[in-house]
């Protein structure tokens, strides 16, 4: 069998191929943009799916080096770490913390879950946590963050299991979402213009940028920002597991969560200054860039033939999981965010984000607000918790989990 191997460098430059020949599939087929998946998803899948079939038909395998992922998935992991602003969760009055509570739990459920069903079809524990918020809530950038951690335990599989799970959230997520809240809005004969459904937000979150033109420097700075943060972070990270390792023994966080840490104190600096510090449309671009080159480089580096033997149990997994978030979403969501339109919508967010990602939360929500009218405070609460809380505080309840087990 003829085997090619590509090192570091020329990885990330065949990942950056990948995606974007993943940017021009979405093209050409622009059903696919009704998933809302990641082109560094679409493009990487279909290689490895493609070096999957070449290695058992004996033909040929190339093998990736991975190495520069941990980088880019640093500095993903910070850029989320300076969206964590209190300012912006006191503004909301109470909607948001509400919303935070119910995804907080759902973390619990979609975790407890996967790790229950994991013991029925013999999935060790580490393993099936993959399953459940770190592929759901979390997303891919999540699975793919998490499943090294899970690899050191001895689990080989780990990232091929839980971005393909994340993968398969994503899709599942984005065409229930509508479906889900849309059968509450009709039965409930629910609409914008009900006395208590919102018209206006009052004080909305707002961007600290000012709307200047993007310049390389503006970009450049922030990049260069998140870079000192990341140095100073990591000094975190370790003076963290020295005193919970002493504390609590074989427990350690990732890389990621001192720069986290660091990034979400910064925010916070900035949002408490008459001139804020930080400029979140060019933090924006540092972010979506080191995201799409991380996904890519985790897809062109999966291994899936080694997950085959269990695909069915992991199916199966999924679905139940996807089932029982809808059912979460329908009964506990909608119920406690009021019962009335703006609630309905938070639904089809919840479901957007809960399996699958934030942006796959605002195609949910703006299919629905085109057909039954505008909910601004319904856009509010999931844009600040799907895009700005979530993934913090599911990165340490994740690890919890782990330590747990």
């Amino acid at each position: 069998m003829l085997t090619i191997e590509f090192d570091s460098i020329q990885s990330m430059g065949f990942a950056v191929l990948t995606l974007l020949f993943g940017k021009w599939i979405i093209n050409k087929f622009p059903k696919l943009e009704e998933y809302s998946l990641p082109p560094a998803i679409v493009g990487g899948l279909i290689f490895a799916v493609v070096n999957t079939i070449l290695r058992l038909a004996n033909l040929m395998v190339i093998k990736i080096d991975t190495e520069y992922a941990m980088l880019f998935m640093v500095i993903y992991f910070t850029t989320i770490g300076f969206e964590a602003s209190l300012q912006a969760l006191v503004r909301a009055k109470g909607i948001v913390s509400k919303f935070l509570f119910v995804s907080i739990l759902a973390i619990f459920v979609q975790n407890f879950l996967a790790l229950g069903l994991g013991k029925a079809f013999g999935i060790p524990g580490p393993l099936a946590l993959l399953l459940g918020s770190p592929a759901l809530v979390g997303g891919p950038g999540t699975a793919a963050a998490v499943s090294p951690s899970i690899e050191a335990l001895g689990f080989d599989t780990a990232t091929s299991v839980g971005v393909i799970a994340a993968t398969l959230g994503i899709v599942l997520g984005s065409v229930s979402g509508g479906p889900v809240a849309s059968t509450a809005i009709k039965k409930h004969n629910l609409s914008a213009k009900d006395p208590d459904a919102s018209a206006n937000t009052g004080d909305r979150y707002k961007s600290h940028s000012q709307r200047q033109k993007m310049t390389g420097e503006r970009i450049a700075v922030m990049l260069y920002g998140t870079l000192v943060v990341i140095f100073l972070g990591i000094f975190v990270t370790k003076l963290l597991n020295f005193f919970v390792g002493y504390l609590v023994g074989g427990i350690s966080f990732p890389l990621y969560i001192g720069p986290m840490i660091v990034a979400a104190t910064v925010r916070n600096i900035s949002d408490a200054r008459d001139k804020p510090i930080l400029d979140d449309e060019a933090l924006g671009f540092t972010s979506d860039i080191s995201l799409n080159i991380f996904l890519s480089l985790t897809m062109v580096g999966l291994e899936l033939w080694t997950i085959l033997d269990m695909a069915i149990p992991m199916l199966i997994i999924i679905a139940l999981e996807a089932i029982i978030t809808i059912a979460f979403a329908r009964y506990v969501v909608y119920k406690l965010m009021g019962n009335n339109y703006d609630a309905a919508v938070m639904t089809a967010g919840f479901i957007g984000f809960g399996m699958g990602s934030s942006s796959n939360a605002m195609a949910c929500m703006q299919q629905l607000t085109k057909e039954y009218g505008p909910s601004p405070l319904a856009f509010l609460a999931v844009s600040i918790v799907g895009a700005l809380f979530i993934d913090f505080v599911n990165i340490f309840m994740i690890y919890g989990f782990i330590n747990f087990l």
